[in-house]
């Protein structure tokens, strides 16, 4: 009996500590990847990018460059994804709990910072894109342009919460539709 003892004991260890050193290593092989992917020299600066992002962006379209509005769409969103890695644990842990009063008071203002500070670098991204297509359409590359439209559209929030509602989602689609020439389809604006 307690050689059969020992050696579930022995068994069971030695499930454990396979089960450990693979996690380990898909681990490690995760993080590997994501070096690939998302690695440079350096990691983005979100606030500088929003801030640099913002003033360019405030000047007169004519005044924007394919070049540098391509550069802040890639540095927001880049900004935003790093962003994310730190997000998706509070999310998590938030989603699970949010049912909880300690987890709507103590956890929820930081949740909601990195909310707001990827939904305003998405946001800036978003608007460049949708000047890119702006001027490719400008130029008469109309198939670019559309499909720059296309992912200011699809990437933007489906209604805007202010104003005449008409943010970017907005705008992208009515280029797009007068591009196609179907401005008679009628568009959404907001959750009445």
């Amino acid at each position: 009996m307690k050689i059969r003892n020992s050696i579930t004991y022995l068994l069971v260890l030695a499930f454990t500590l396979t089960t450990c050193f693979a996690a380990d290593s898909d681990v490690e092989k995760l993080r590997d990847e994501q070096i690939k992917k998302w690695g440079t020299a350096t990691i983005p600066k979100p606030k500088v990018i929003a801030e640099t992002a913002k003033s360019y962006l405030e000047k007169p379209l004519e005044e924007q460059k394919l070049t540098e509005l391509k550069t802040i769409a890639e540095d927001a969103n880049r900004a935003a994804n790093y962003v994310d890695f730190i997000f998706e644990e509070y999310a998590e842990y938030y989603r699970d709990n949010y049912r909880y009063d300690f987890v709507q008071e103590k956890v929820a203002p930081y949740h909601d910072n990195y909310v707001r500070l990827v939904n305003q670098l998405k946001d800036y991204r978003n608007k460049a894109y949708f000047n890119i297509g702006k001027k490719l359409a400008e130029e008469g590359n109309e198939v670019e342009a559309f499909f720059y439209f296309r992912d200011a559209f699809r990437l933007s929030t489906f209604t805007e919460d202010s104003g005449d509602h008409k943010g970017i989602r907005y705008m992208a689609e009515q280029e797009m539709k007068k591009m196609m020439e179907i401005e008679s389809i009628e568009s959404f604006l907001y959750w009445k």
